[in-house]
């Protein structure tokens, strides 16, 4: 059932399957350029695996999906203050967070800074280290440079391949959201990661070349107390890619 609150002074829509004579909860958070509907399969597996002795929700970041954009450039910190405020509103207990991509840098920030109102951590396909500098000037003059050139509609299908292989795609692409998007991938939350305190299961494509095996494996040796499972045949969403053994994987864990 799709719902909305506010958060932070921000309309935010969001999901569940319902509430549960539980005590504990699942809270499923998106990556860049995504939304809670991303999460659908995965969230009704979980919900008949776990039968009623968990609740499971998903919700639409400012600025995807259903929810309002933000009024000014947003921070990875700013974006899990509005987590919080969605958990007390919703008065969550015991929640697990459950983050891929941009998503897992909400849930790193929110473990290190609020550690009192999660439970479990699980990491997805998960960011979590700074773009890289020269890449970053790339993304920032990008627009500036190559929009004349790409103008003719003949041009587009080049236009896409060649921001994404430069990795200004996701910043061209929501132009609302780029000085956010700039901020996001400009912080590395290595600090973060070493406060951590919960349990923390680390999940990566074998296959993912947006967020590689590396960074999980770095995440693992960084994060106390985390597990580091790797997915075979399966890319960036590897929950979509192989949602079975996904889901196993996180029951095991939990």
């Amino acid at each position: 059932m799709n719902k909305q609150l506010v958060s932070k002074n921000l309309l935010i829509s969001y999901s569940d399957l319902g509430k549960k004579d539980s005590s504990i909860s699942m809270l499923f958070l998106h990556g860049w350029r995504s939304n809670k509907e991303v999460w659908g399969t995965v969230s009704k597996l979980m919900s008949q695996s776990v039968s009623k002795s968990v609740n499971i929700y998903s919700l639409d970041l400012p600025g995807f999906g259903g929810s309002q954009n933000p009024k000014a450039p947003m921070t990875v910190g700013d974006y899990a203050e509005i987590v919080v405020e969605f958990i007390k509103k919703l008065d969550l207990k015991n929640t697990i967070i459950i983050g891929h991509s941009f998503g897992g840098r909400v849930g790193i920030k929110l473990a290190a800074t609020h550690p009192e109102i999660i439970n479990t951590l699980i990491l997805v396909d998960s960011a979590g280290f700074a773009m890289d500098p020269n890449k970053r000037i790339v993304v920032n003059t990008a627009a500036k440079i190559a929009k004349p050139f790409f103008r003719p509609k003949f041009m587009q299908g080049l236009r896409k391949a060649i921001y994404k292989h430069i990795g200004a795609e996701d910043y061209l692409a929501t132009p609302e959201l780029q000085q956010t998007f700039v901020n996001i991938t400009s912080e590395d939350l290595s600090v973060d990661m070493a406060t951590i305190k919960c349990p923390t299961l680390i999940i990566t494509g074998q296959d993912d070349n947006d967020t590689p095996v590396e960074f999980g494996d770095l995440m693992h040796s960084i994060i106390p107390n985390s597990k580091f499972v790797i997915i075979k045949d399966a890319g960036h969403f590897s929950f979509l890619d192989k949602p079975e053994e996904f889901i196993n994987n996180l029951l095991k864990f939990i």
